[in-house]
């Protein structure tokens, strides 16, 4: 009876702080990655010659790293149950999902101002292309316009806040599903205690 209280306190006494070593290596770990791919397909954009095609590098971008990105609450769950303690409960596992794509986002979002001291026209450059891009598409002149000036904008105002702001949400959210299901598949439930 004795043993059983004691596993059960086991189970149940989780630290805050445990958590962050599975969402700093895990966050780390797919921020360089997203950098990487953001970077590749900025890149690929600013080399390419305006098509004026709605598919651009950019926009392949995109998908491409929340895609890669999605998967991070899954393995920061799996990183905890294998290096912590096996027990977690799907609130906490859905916790660790959303600090894992906030991690994602502000380590990502501090490589790319790192970017900036060493290519500091990149911002621009990458503007410059996705406009002339813009500019190729066979859209009405008015139409055109409106998109031209919005995308300079909002490529031109994305402050480290900002930034931070915007993006967070959508990742952490994203990862605070696959958590969830990280938690089913690798977290040992209470009930399941072996003498």
């Amino acid at each position: 009876m004795e043993m059983e209280e004691v596993n059960q306190e086991q189970g149940n006494s989780f630290s805050f702080s445990a958590y962050w070593p599975s969402i700093a290596i895990v966050g780390a770990i797919f921020s360089l990655i997203s950098f990487v791919i953001g970077l590749y397909f900025g890149y690929q954009q600013i080399n390419s010659e305006p098509t004026g095609s709605f598919i651009s590098p950019i926009m392949i971008s995109s998908g491409v790293i929340c895609l890669a990105t999605a998967f991070a609450g899954m393995l920061a769950v799996w990183h905890y149950t294998k290096e912590v303690s096996p027990f977690m409960k799907l609130g906490q596992g859905a916790l660790v999902g959303f600090l894992t794509g906030a991690a994602i986002v502000i380590f990502s979002t501090v490589l790319n101002e790192l970017w900036l001291l060493i290519d500091p026209e990149y911002t621009e450059k990458l503007i410059e292309a996705t406009i002339a891009n813009v500019e190729a598409m066979d859209l009405p002149a008015d139409a055109r316009d409106d998109m031209v000036d919005a995308m300079a904008q909002s490529m031109r105002d994305q402050s480290f806040l900002r930034q931070l702001f915007i993006g967070i949400p959508v990742p952490g959210l994203l990862n605070m599903g696959t958590a969830m299901i990280g938690v089913k598949l690798f977290a040992k439930k209470e009930d399941e205690i072996s003498f």
